[in-house]
């Protein structure tokens, strides 16, 4: 690459999240030169409101990153709204848009990916009636049906967490096979279980009203006296992920299908 225009930088922080913003107040306070990288598109873009950050319970988060922003170019700091394409040795920072950043060390704060399930819907709702984690939500959706997606093991400790906001909370063993001892656990906890694969999400009206069940392979052990559910995606690292949470109204509770193929399982879009 042919560098025509090159900034030199102490120190040049790639993600202008929450934790690349924080860097670079806190350097741009130590008077050195710092340069902030963002394409401005964030994990949580999807969500209306964060809680459990103290001082700022409810804020949106496009408005914490805008008060964060600003705070940071107070101290002198640059903010690129773009992407980096490659880092050549020497700490020599390529921007997709043709700008070159010379650091003398690079701050990657680019956090976590979600590795949403396949499964048609999820993506869409995801952030809106897809809850990834019940401690950010778990208040809003507290004493109301909850549900959980099993895809390994961490999903019935999951479900067993989930457990602490509800005393409804439903397993959709989905790919998952439990083991007796994880069967007895959920059972133990008052989880029921409802087992096949779930085929897709149904939205109606841009709400997520149900889960479809896939062909032939709803357990006859769900009566349909079971609460039904909707789920919120919730990764711990990078690589790694589960399934949460979400409410149904009274209506939506008494409106369960009876079991058989291809039932659609109703639920409450939150909102």
């Amino acid at each position: 690459m042919t560098h025509t225009e090159t900034q030199n930088y102490d120190v040049v922080i790639v993600g202008g999240g929450a934790a690349g913003l924080s860097a670079a107040l806190v350097l741009g306070r130590a008077r050195r030169r710092v340069a902030v990288v963002d394409a401005g598109e964030p994990r949580n873009a999807p969500a209306s409101h964060m809680q459990g950050y103290l001082s700022r319970e409810g804020m949106a988060p496009a408005d914490l990153l805008a008060t964060g922003r600003a705070e940071v170019a107070g101290y002198g700091v640059d903010l690129f709204e773009d992407q980096v394409a490659e880092v050549e040795v020497g700490f020599v920072v390529c921007l997709t848009g043709g700008r070159v950043l010379q650091a003398r060390r690079i701050l990657v704060a680019t956090g976590a990916h979600d590795e949403l399930p396949e499964i048609p819907g999820v993506r869409e709702r995801w952030g809106r009636d897809l809850l990834h984690c019940p401690y950010c939500h778990g208040w809003e959706v507290r004493d109301q049906p909850l549900g959980v997606l099993g895809t390994h093991a961490a999903s019935v400790l999951h479900a067993q967490l989930v457990r602490q906001w509800s005393d409804d909370v439903v397993f959709f063993a989905h790919t998952y096979e439990l083991t007796s001892t994880e069967h007895a656990d959920l059972e133990a906890r008052g989880i029921r279980i409802v087992s096949g694969e779930v085929l897709r999400l149904v939205v109606e009206d841009d709400h997520l009203t149900g889960v479809e069940l896939e062909d032939g392979l709803q357990s006859s052990s769900a009566p349909p006296s079971s609460p039904t559910l909707t789920g919120c995606w919730r990764p711990w690292t990078a690589t790694r992920t589960e399934l949460v949470s979400s409410p149904l109204t009274p209506a939506a509770r008494r409106a369960r299908p009876a079991s058989g193929p291809q039932a659609t399982w109703p639920t409450h879009a939150l909102r």
